[in-house]
């Protein structure tokens, strides 16, 4: 019931225009990223997190490689990355990549299912980043978390 309540309160904010919080500004604990641990960021912002994900950017700072990891289509987590880190539906991110693949040849990012696949991905490459369930066991030394931070001017 509180559930239903939330969601009735957000439907009838998001009506008016209300601009709702971004994931780094509400604390969501749902999810953290991770990097191979040789990346030197400590901090990443959730533009830059979408900028990787859609190549807009497709090289980190130092010079290196982004290689970006998704979760499956039908992982909770997921959800939450795409409504409040890349603010789209899940239809429009499809879309998004359906179109990039016909038209600039790029694929979407490399989805896994499990954050133990994830965490192994991203301890494999060093310009990888990746998310996690925060509740996942970070015990690989090659992964590290990064925190997301917020700027002034989301766009």
């Amino acid at each position: 019931m509180k559930n239903l309540i939330k969601f009735s309160i957000l439907s009838l904010l998001l009506s008016f225009g209300v601009q709702t919080k971004t994931f780094a500004e509400t604390g969501s604990d749902e999810l953290v990223f991770i990097v191979h641990a040789s990346n030197p960021s400590t901090e990443i912002s959730a533009n830059d997190i979408r900028d990787f994900y859609f190549k807009k950017k497709r090289h980190w700072p130092g010079g290196e490689s982004v290689r970006f990891i998704d979760r499956g289509l039908t992982s909770h987590i997921h959800d939450i990355f795409v409504k409040n880190i890349l603010r789209k539906s899940n239809s429009d991110v499809e879309l998004f990549w359906i179109g990039q693949k016909l038209y600039t040849g790029d694929s979407a990012p490399l989805r896994e299912n499990s954050d133990a696949s994830t965490i192994q991905f991203v301890s494999t490459f060093k310009g990888a980043i990746g998310y996690v369930s925060a509740a996942a066991p970070i015990s690989d030394p090659n992964v590290k978390t990064i925190k997301v931070i917020s700027t002034k001017k989301e766009d």
